[in-house]
């Protein structure tokens, strides 16, 4: 079922969605978006007793996936919605909430919207100061959030506030459903984008705007709880639309050097370019790989993070060496590639910025530990994951011997230990994948060169990130550097 509506949702892209006219209009066409939800996209995600598809993660993964290879904005809005402005009211909304929203959601006629981050809480969640305060048996919300996408477009918005006092949590934070409509809700104007440019991002302005308690997602005063599973969820779909940047570049790439001649021979020729694109394709690999382990298995918290960092930079790697081997091509938007890169640049600062993600991922490896099994009883590859573990491991516990509880404090120390995890979680997500029965013909190729480049990756020095007394640059000195 997915795969053939993936199929239609690609026959419709080649007929009506032209990046490079999006990009120049700075906006997607309605007739894109109402074609889309004739073919019934915006339900995906959707139960089907609201009118949905229920595709579940990993078919809105495929969605995103399949759009992203044609336009990233397109896939950006369709990826919001089927995600985070969608999923906290699927997965803890009242019967009530989802018996108004969720059919007008689903049939693409009211289109959602996520709002959390605010001009002092970025990857800083806690220091959220937007509030809803209870007045009357209402509530009254006050705040403004920026960088929200679609948020010029959407009729229904899932905000993020502090609620102190409601459901009993005296420094509780909830989340709340607001709409286009309910007076106090202000939009602001488009913002002006490196990428992304045909995606609606605005802030968003609450001016005494008053709700019904009704209004509250899931339990009140346990937010902080439910954004992290919705954030799981818009973070393993935001990296499915990496793959399909990743693969949009890597297939340009490889039709170009197939025939682009240099020196009396085509490009694909010379052991250079082979090794390149070779890496590059073990590169979409690994990111098909992770953010399947995401979609499908027990782990959703950690494993979106990994996916969301892997495939943020993996696309930015692909997409760079596209233009690279494009040459002077490659350079000029006329191509396109040039507009994937521009695209891909946000994925690896928005829906948490990779380094706070790493770091967070650092601890916790430090404090709680994955359990895992290893690898090499089952898979030729899986000697080379465990010895990445076993690295980590040594990392882990000769920083935990040092400084004990102060571990936490130390942060270039779980930064390094959340890229090992990050790498230990692709080469396991890697070699599950190639081993899988219905496994491309290629995969175990695509693997080991992946295994490859994440163990050279691990070699950088430990004691370097290890030392707490490592000199650092002060600002001053590199501000007159």
């Amino acid at each position: 079922m997915i795969a053939a509506f993936c199929e239609s949702l690609d026959k419709f892209a080649r007929a009506n969605i032209d990046a490079r006219r999006i990009d120049a209009a700075h906006k997607i066409e309605p007739s894109i978006l109402h074609g889309l939800a004739e073919l019934g996209v915006f339900g995906a995600s959707i139960p089907e007793e609201y009118g949905g598809s229920e595709l579940g993660l990993e078919g809105v993964c495929a969605v995103v996936t399949a759009l992203a290879r044609h336009d990233r904005s397109v896939a950006t809005t369709v990826g919001l919605h089927l995600g985070l402005g969608t999923r906290g009211l699927v997965a803890f909304g009242s019967d009530a909430l989802k018996e108004r929203w969720l059919p007008d959601i689903a049939s693409g006629k009211k289109l959602a919207a996520f709002a959390t981050t605010e001009a002092g809480a970025g990857s800083d969640l806690a220091a959220i100061r937007t509030r809803g305060m209870e007045e009357d048996g209402a509530l009254v919300v006050n705040g403004e959030k920026i960088y929200v996408t679609n948020g010029g477009l959407a009729d229904v918005y899932t905000i993020t506030a502090s609620t102190p006092g409601l459901g009993g949590a005296r420094r509780g934070h909830s989340l709340l459903l607001l709409e286009r409509d309910d007076v106090g809700v202000k939009r602001g104007a488009e913002e002006d984008k490196l990428g992304l440019r045909g995606s609606s991002t605005n802030t968003m302005y609450f001016d005494d705007a008053r709700i019904p308690l009704d209004r509250v997602i899931g339990v009140a005063g346990e937010g902080m709880t439910h954004l992290a599973h919705v954030l799981a969820w818009g973070r393993t779909a935001m990296a499915a639309g990496c793959i399909g940047s990743a693969t949009a570049a890597l297939e340009a790439t490889v039709a170009h050097v197939a025939h682009r001649q240099q020196f009396g021979k085509t490009l694909d020729a010379f052991e250079v370019v082979q090794d390149q694109v070779s890496e590059m394709a073990a590169t979409r690999f690994a990111m098909q790989a992770v953010v399947h382990a995401a979609a499908t298995g027990p782990r959703l918290l950690s494993a979106s993070t990994t996916a969301k960092i892997l495939c943020s930079e993996g696309s930015w790697d692909i997409t760079d060496m596209a233009i690279q081997l494009h040459g002077g091509s490659g350079y000029i938007e006329e191509t396109g590639i040039a507009l994937i890169l521009r695209d891909a640049r946000v994925t690896r600062i928005f829906e948490g910025a990779n380094d706070v993600l790493r770091t967070h991922l650092g601890l916790l490896e430090a404090t709680v530990p994955a359990e895992r099994a290893r690898l090499a009883g089952r898979s030729p590859l899986g000697a080379v994951a465990d010895a990445l573990h076993d690295t980590l491991t040594e990392l882990r516990t000769d920083a935990a011997r040092r400084f004990g509880i102060k571990l936490g404090r130390q942060q270039r120390i779980l930064h390094r230990l959340g890229e090992l995890a990050l790498l230990r979680d692709s080469c396991d997500a890697v070699v599950e994948l190639a081993s899988a029965p219905d496994a491309p013909s290629n995969a175990m190729d695509l693997a080991s060169r992946w295994l490859h480049v994440a163990r050279l990756r691990s070699l950088a020095p430990i004691s370097e990130f290890a030392d707490a007394s490592s000199p650092v640059l002060p600002f001053s000195g590199v501000a007159h550097a």
